[in-house]
């Protein structure tokens, strides 16, 4: 992987910045999917107010929160060594930020103004297309801690090269086996280094 074309503390402070948006994004979300729910156990007028309610939290939270989670990602994969097509599990992030923020403009959006005028139809919708996002969000989450899936097709031979032969490096502290070239095995506790 090449270098970061940023220092340590600025990328610290983006990914901060990311991470901090991107919660906000799903802790609004969830908050959302509550108001939903609740909005299908309650008289209509409540339900109304549930339903305002969630169209606040999106204007004052949801949707700002989004681009911010897709810019700050977006920045950090133009400018760390991770790139925006390198790595399956940062695309796949990306593929979904955009499809949770078209999805949510398109479908979510307009139930919640279907349901704030007419408290009713759209209500189930609105809990699932919710907990879809939700879905989203937390396989997000666990690309960004897994790192699965390896490099892309674009990742570039430099790229592919530096992960395979980190693939085969132990970590420090870990244990491998190696072969004294006479057909013993021994456990080499160096970590690799």
């Amino acid at each position: 992987m090449s270098s970061s074309r940023v220092g340590r503390r600025t990328r610290r402070v983006l990914v901060f910045l990311h991470v901090v948006v991107s919660l906000g994004w799903m802790g609004a979300g969830a908050a959302n999917v509550v108001l939903a729910v609740t909005a299908l156990t309650v008289p209509r007028d409540v339900a109304r107010v549930c339903y305002q309610l969630i169209d606040r939290i999106d204007m004052v939270l949801v949707i700002p929160a989004a681009f911010g989670a897709l810019a700050t990602g977006v920045v950090l994969g133009l400018l760390t060594p991770w790139g925006l097509a390198r790595h399956w599990w940062v695309l796949v992030k990306l593929v979904l930020t955009v499809a949770v923020i078209v999805f949510s403009t398109l479908g979510v959006g307009v139930w919640v103004l279907e349901s704030i005028e007419r408290p009713g139809p759209a209500a189930w919708p609105l809990v699932w297309g919710g907990a879809a996002n939700l879905v989203a969000f937390l396989l997000m989450t666990w690309a960004s801690i897994g790192k699965p899936w390896g490099t892309t097709p674009w990742a570039g031979a430099r790229t592919r090269r530096a992960g395979a032969s980190r693939a085969g490096r132990s970590r420090p502290g870990v244990s491998r086996p190696v072969s004294s070239g006479a057909g013993r095995v021994g456990v080499d506790a160096s970590g690799g280094r």
